[in-house]
């Protein structure tokens, strides 16, 4: 869907500045789009079903609502299940606010927003998160009129304060009414319309539109488990609390990927699983190492980090050299977009790459040699004399690798 509304932003917006001529107006078909993004995620789940059913033989496939009996049994909805060990991967949700109000009025979630067949005229976004971001640029390039409420000071909070802030200029640049500092207070119907009242730098603000999209967090989904009854134990939000080999307070009892909170991406859980069963299946006793989680938000420019900001690395201690470097290579000019910038975190005493930071094009493709190069506590070395492409947009990380020596 992201991807739609890049082809729709280039076309509508950008297209006469590459030499292509569009006669009459150019209109975005939502319905068009959705089907498309059902084609690829049906065949991804049939990738998945497949691969279960090919190994039939090992893997018996229940489909129910699972809960637990007790430390060793539970209930699939269709009988009693007996388990030595288990292996808990339920993931998460998306949270509901206290916000006065917000059960009279329809809202969306990051799923139902991807259902939609029809544009609405506008929305409000509620969360200046990973989600409200992505989802902002894309109904706002679609053609709906687009408002993001953030918590905090600053879009992405966590990420590098200078690269958010420089997001969130972008975001405006395209027309999105960015308000970040703001406590919602209330949401109510008035016609067909929601009006959603917030402070804004101290003072009350209205805002209406045809939609809400809640964004403001997650929450387990381990309602319906019972988890009581097996004797695992959970934390703020109902995540799952586990130690570094993913087991739970149960000792035969493991937790992978959302339902225990902290970094909640798909490539984490994909990491924790194979973790969790040589630990539950050979007792191994792998452990995980979180140093270096890549993470994105799929933007335009691209927000793409790994390891310790400036300011998380030197309330940590460290003495630290920062290389920066903006995204304007000769790649980056000819494809038409040179916004943004990338930053290299380094200890200045070993030069050990402690972070990498990247707002550009393709972000998220450029970042993973950044984490590459800080396994087993790689230098700034690395990066920074190794030979790049030109013109490529690598060349950009190479330039914010040789900033940092």
């Amino acid at each position: 869907m992201i991807r739609s509304a890049e082809v729709m932003h280039l076309v509508a917006r950008r297209a006469a500045e590459f030499g292509v001529e569009i006669e009459g107006t150019v209109h975005f078909n939502l319905a068009t789009a959705a089907a498309r993004k059902d084609v690829i995620v049906n065949g991804i789940i049939r990738g998945i079903h497949g691969g279960l059913e090919s190994r039939r033989k090992s893997i018996t496939f229940i489909q129910g609502q699972a809960r637990f009996l007790n430390d060793h049994e539970m209930d699939t909805g269709d009988g009693r299940l007996s388990f030595d060990k288990a292996i808990i991967a339920t993931g998460a949700r998306n949270t509901v606010p206290p916000i006065e109000g917000i059960d009279e009025v329809e809202y969306l979630t990051n799923r139902t927003a991807l259902l939609l067949e029809t544009l609405p005229g506008s929305m409000i976004i509620i969360g200046g998160g990973y989600v409200g971001i992505e989802f902002a640029q894309m109904y706002g390039r679609f053609g709906t009129q687009v408002t993001l409420l953030g918590r905090n000071r600053h879009l992405a909070p966590g990420e590098d304060r200078e690269l958010s802030n420089l997001l969130a200029d972008y975001l405006r640049e395209e027309g999105i009414a960015v308000h970040t500092g703001t406590s919602v207070k209330s949401v109510r119907p008035q016609g067909v319309e929601k009006v959603v009242t917030a402070l804004v730098d101290g003072a009350e603000t209205h805002f209406r539109a045809d939609t809400i999209l809640l964004a403001a967090g997650r929450v387990a989904n381990i309602d319906a488990l019972d988890l009581t009854a097996a004797g695992v134990e959970t934390k703020a939000q109902g995540f799952v609390q586990v130690d570094d080999q993913l087991r739970t307070s149960q000792p035969h009892v493991w937790a992978i990927g959302d339902v225990k909170g902290g970094w909640m991406f798909t490539h984490v859980a994909t990491y924790d699983g194979p973790i969790a069963a040589l630990n539950a299946v050979k007792g191994l006793g792998r452990t995980v190492d979180y140093r270096v989680v890549p993470r994105a938000i799929f933007s335009d420019p691209t927000l793409a980090a790994v390891g310790l900001s400036e300011t998380e690395a030197r309330s940590r201690g460290y003495d630290v050299v920062v290389g920066s470097a903006p995204a304007d290579g000769a790649r980056a000019k000819a494809i038409g977009d040179n916004r943004g910038r990338l930053k290299a975190v380094v200890d200045k005493a070993t030069c050990q790459i402690l972070g990498f930071h990247i707002l550009a094009p393709h972000g998220d493709d450029l970042l993973p040699e950044a984490v590459a190069a800080m396994h087993d506590g790689g230098t700034i070395e690395r990066i920074s004399k190794s030979i790049h492409i030109h013109p490529t947009l690598s060349e950009m990380v190479k330039a914010a690798a040789k900033a940092a020596r």
